[in-house]
């Protein structure tokens, strides 16, 4: 399964969310704790206001009508807010809504202990001709709470209000079983508008610090991948005075070793074949002296020996081959090349007998190294035919894909094991089926291709075909 990938940014900004979470609950439980804070806390707000305002507007609707008509309109509401409505008297009693039953906690909070004048006249009168509620009066006292098993958002005001048998002014409480009280307790969406805008805040902070971080991380993954491909040459910026400046030089000082360790190795392997040129030279002229005048006895050890020398002197050829194709690009220029004409002149060179279906347009041309594809074309083909040839054609084909060519080569043979795909450009190595001295090479022919072809400024790549067979893909640029 593959894992989701999540940019760094977005991990930055949602632990910074998380953070800001945390410390609100830090904040919260803390006053909490050091004042007692209650659900009081909540009415000095919007909260209040909406619940003053309720209470105001059931008063209104409530005054010029017969008692038996309250009902209805608290049923009303309740379908309106999904919050229970009821009325109670200041001593506790429920006179009217859903039955409800009311915790020890909330029954003080039901007795109304406004003084004398600041509670509503004796009698109820039509709308319009009582006295109006001065705008500097006090607030009428509500509350707030939890209580209950299980719990309860309580919420209550005591109301300009009163009924026809007694002047003592009723409480509004209503109950819910959320604290947002369909919105009429706490309204949850201004704190969610509040928590996006400080995110998109942090994040308009935060962006030119964390752009530069990735930034910079995607300048060290590039770099990292040429550096891994042998582009030892890759360096990168380190203009930054933090770690990630230390980072970069460090990346740089190792790409600088590496190139020179891998630059020291080939020029090893070059001078050491170089060397063996001679001496191998020197031993075939005299093995050719010793078998002009060796005995018929004689005959069978120098053939041995004779085809042992011509297998070294192989070994050395493509070493010194596999040292120079580094230097292709500075050796020789790029030329317009006809594939077809190229590819029919490796295949007459290489594979004269074998059977080469050759797929390719006379039209199809490139602009590239033509020495250094002729020998890439020339190896692959080799190994086709050595390996593959008798289990079927080798095919060829060649097509134009958005500025690049594409060469396809395919055989019907074993293959190799699907595990050794990622190994089988790299220098001296030969999968198991290979090593036999008949059959196997010196494990340097595909490697060989490889320096070609990015000499060519392309690439080479190679995949199992089902049900059997291999194929090697060269992707070259077309000028």
């Amino acid at each position: 399964m593959r894992r989701l990938r999540l940019p760094l940014y977005l991990k930055i900004l949602l632990w910074f969310g998380v953070n800001l979470l945390v410390l609100a609950l830090l904040v919260f439980g803390f006053l909490s704790m050091q004042f007692r804070m209650s659900l009081d806390w909540m009415l000095s707000g919007e909260a209040g206001e909406r619940i003053a305002a309720i209470g105001d507007r059931l008063t209104d609707e409530l005054a010029p009508l017969p008692e038996q008509q309250w009902p209805a309109v608290l049923q009303h509401h309740e379908a309106q807010y999904d919050v229970t409505f009821t009325l109670f008297s200041s001593n506790g009693t429920q006179l009217m809504g859903s039955s409800v039953q009311v915790p020890a906690e909330v029954l003080p909070k039901l007795i109304d202990k406004r003084s004398p004048g600041d509670r509503p006249p004796p009698r109820r009168q039509p709308p319009g001709m009582g006295k109006k509620r001065p705008s500097d009066a006090p607030p009428k006292p509500r509350f707030m709470l939890r209580a209950g098993d299980p719990a309860h958002y309580w919420a209550g005001i005591h109301l300009d209000l009163t009924q026809q048998s007694d002047n003592r002014a009723l409480t509004l409480l209503m109950v819910s079983n959320t604290i947002t009280g369909g919105g009429l307790f706490f309204d949850l969406w201004p704190w969610l508008g509040l928590a996006t805008a400080a995110l998109l805040l942090s994040a308009l902070v935060w962006m030119p610090f964390v752009r530069g971080i990735t930034g910079f991380i995607g300048q060290l993954n590039h770099a990292a991948g040429r550096i891994a491909q042998g582009n030892f040459g890759e360096r990168l910026s380190h203009d930054r005075n933090d770690e990630l400046g230390e980072l970069s030089s460090s990346v740089n000082t190792m790409a600088e070793h590496l190139g020179e360790y891998v630059a020291q190795q080939r020029r090893i392997t070059a001078d050491v074949a170089h060397e063996l040129c001679s001496p191998i030279a020197r031993m075939q002229m005299a093995l050719g002296v010793v078998e002009q005048r060796s005995s018929p006895d004689q005959a069978g050890y120098l053939k041995k020996l004779d085809a042992e020398l011509q297998h070294m002197a192989r070994l050395v050829e493509e070493v010194l081959a596999f040292s120079k194709a580094e230097t292709l690009p500075e050796r020789e220029t790029h030329e317009d090349i006809s594939l077809h004409e190229l590819l029919a002149a490796v295949i007459a060179r290489e594979a004269p007998e074998a059977d080469i279906q050759l797929n390719i347009s006379a039209e199809l041309h490139l602009h590239s190294l033509r020495d250094a594809l002729d020998r890439a074309i020339g190896n692959i083909l080799r190994n086709a035919v050595r390996y593959a040839a008798g289990s079927g054609p080798v095919h060829i084909r060649a097509e134009h894909q958005d500025g690049t060519i594409l060469i396809r080569i395919s055989d019907q043979g074993p293959g190799v094991p699907p595990e050794t795909l990622s190994r089988l450009f790299d220098p001296f190595y030969r999968p198991e089926a290979a090593r036999r001295r008949t059959t196997g090479g010196s494990g340097l022919g595909l490697a060989i291709t490889k320096r070609c072809i990015e000499a060519c400024r392309g690439t080479v790549t190679a995949r199992l075909r089902e049900p059997t067979g291999l194929e090697i893909v060269i992707s070259i640029p077309a000028a």
